[in-house]
């Protein structure tokens, strides 16, 4: 049986639970404050993969630097690193983490108000900045394969299918916020509310 579910099970106004009560109490904090760090860690490693993302694709202009189409694709997706990598800053920079032994309850509350707030911010950007990305990345593509932006105007069915997917993308991308949060870091933050709860009911 999970902890939570031995801790909503136990019979508080029974005596001889007291020894049990402090048990639990003790192993749920020693659990929440691994998750925590777990939690905290899967969120910074992001943020470090988007530093290096930041720093990397800007080299990829390189290759064709008199291209402005090529280098329009390749700054929109520098601008996407962009500003995700300055919004993580921020957030990591401002975050205070309260002693995870003495203020546990603390602790979680602020941990998966950190996480959450990344989450929305993200989901809401991709799915208002997808769309240009796609469509900067795949006119990029095109031109750096030899085609030229005149091609693609005067060629009805590429353009029927750049357009087409790049609706297809912004209607999309939308319903797929969700799925922005890997399994781990979503069964981690359902665990510590469940464990906020019941410490909370202590």
């Amino acid at each position: 049986m999970d902890l939570t579910d031995r801790w909503n099970a136990m019979d508080w106004q029974a005596s001889e639970f007291s020894y049990a009560k402090a048990d639990l109490l003790a192993e749920l904090k020693r659990q929440s404050k691994s998750d925590i760090t777990r939690l905290l860690n899967s969120y910074r490693r992001s943020y470090g993969l988007m530093l290096v993302f930041t720093v990397v694709t800007p080299l990829f202009g390189l290759l064709k630097p008199n291209d402005p189409a090529y280098l329009l694709s390749i700054g929109l997706i520098w601008a996407y690193c962009l500003i995700l990598t300055g919004f993580l800053q921020v957030k990591f920079a401002r975050f205070r983490l309260p002693d995870l032994s003495m203020q546990t309850p603390d602790a979680i509350r602020a941990s998966l108000a950190l996480v959450q707030s990344i989450n929305r911010f993200e989901a809401n950007f991709v799915a208002l900045f997808a769309p240009f990305v796609f469509l900067g990345s795949l006119l990029g593509i095109l031109i750096y394969k030899g085609r030229t932006v005149s091609d693609l105007v005067h060629n009805p069915v590429a353009l029927t299918i750049i357009i087409g997917s790049t609706i297809l993308i912004a209607l999309f991308s939308g319903r797929l916020q969700k799925f922005s949060t890997n399994r781990q870091c979503a069964a981690l933050i359902r665990k510590l509310e469940t464990n906020l709860q019941a410490l909370e009911q202590a």
